[in-house]
C-alpha cells in the first residue's frame, strides 16, 4: 500500500516538472511543489521503516522457530531416555531453560508486531505450542522424579540390608570363634583325662601275691584303655598330639600281657 502511494507521488511531481520544464513560477506554485517533494521524502523513510521492521520482524520468528525444533527434537531424546530409565533432571532444566528463552524473545517480538495481526496469530500460536511442551516437559521431569525416588530407597533399603547382613557375619563369625574355642577347649580336656588315667595305670602298686598281681595287672589294663579311649577322643575332637600318647599306652599295654 504504501509503495504505490509513494509510486503516485512520484508520478505526481514528474508531471509537474516534465510539464514546465521544472518547477516555474506561474505554472506550478513553489509552495505545492515543495509540500508534494516533503511528502514524497516521508513516504520514502517511512517505506525504508516499514521494510526494516519487517525483516526484524522476521528474523525474530525464524531464531524462535529454530530454536522450537531444537527443542522438539531434545524432547523426543529426552522421553526415549525415560523410557529406558537413563534420563537426568540436568536434560529437563536444560530444555526448561531454552523455553523461558524463547518466551522472552516472544514477549520482545510482541512489542515488534503489535500492529500485525498476522504476526499476533503467529504469536499467539507459538504461545499455545510452548505452554502444551511445557506440560509434556512437566510430565517427564515427574517420571524422572518418581524413579529417582524409587532407586533411592532401593539404595537406602539395600544400605540396610547391607547393614544387617555385616552384623550377622560378625555374630556368625564370632560364634563361629567360641565354637572353635570350645572344641579346642574340649579336645585338651579329653587329652588331659587321657593322661590322667595313663598316670594311674603307670602308678599300678607292686604286689607279691599271685591272686593280687593279676588284679593290679587287670586295673592297670583298664586305665591303660580308658587312657587310650580319651586319647582317641581328643585326637577325633582336633587334637593330634593324642596319636603318639596312643601309640605309646598300646605299647605299655603290650609289656603289661608279656609279663603276665
Amino acid at each position: 500500500m504504501r509503495i504505490d502511494k509513494i509510486t503516485g507521488f512520484a508520478l505526481q511531481l514528474f508531471l509537474l516538472v516534465s510539464c514546465a520544464g521544472g518547477p516555474v513560477e506561474g505554472y506550478v506554485p513553489q509552495e505545492e511543489y515543495d509540500d508534494l517533494k516533503q511528502e514524497y521524502s516521508q513516504l520514502k523513510e517511512s517505506s525504508s521503516a516499514t521494510r526494516d521492521q519487517f525483516v526484524q520482524q522476521a528474523e525474530a520468528m525464524d531464531k524462535i522457530l529454530q530454536d522450537l525444533a531444537r527443542i522438539s527434537g531434545s524432547t523426543v531424546v529426552l522421553r526415549s531416555d525415560v523410557e529406558k530409565g537413563t534420563a537426568r533432571l540436568t536434560q529437563v532444566e536444560q530444555i526448561e531453560n531454552r523455553l523461558v528463552d524463547i518466551k522472552t524473545k516472544l514477549d520482545g517480538l510482541d512489542n515488534l508486531t503489535k500492529q500485525n495481526a498476522t504476526y499476533r496469530k503467529v504469536i499467539t500460536s507459538l504461545r499455545k505450542v510452548i505452554e502444551e511442551k511445557e506440560q509434556e516437559i512437566e510430565s517427564l521431569k515427574g517420571e524422572i522424579r518418581r524413579r529417582d525416588q524409587t532407586i533411592s530407597e532401593q539404595n537406602e533399603t539395600i544400605t540396610r540390608q547391607s547393614g544387617t547382613i555385616s552384623s550377622q557375619n560378625e555374630t556368625i563369625t564370632s560364634q563361629q570363634e567360641k565354637l572353635r574355642m570350645a572344641v579346642a577347649e574340649q579336645a585338651q580336656l579329653l587329652f588331659q583325662a587321657g593322661v590322667d588315667f595313663e598316670n594311674l595305670g603307670d602308678g599300678s602298686p607292686v604286689v607279691r601275691r599271685r591272686r593280687d598281681k593279676e588284679r593290679v595287672m587287670d586295673l592297670t589294663r583298664e586305665m591303660y584303655e580308658k587312657s587310650i579311649l580319651y586319647y582317641t577322643k581328643a585326637m577325633e575332637t582336633g587334637y593330634p598330639e593324642a596319636q603318639y600318647r596312643i601309640s605309646a599306652v598300646q605299647e605299655k599295654i603290650a609289656q603289661l600281657t608279656e609279663s603276665k
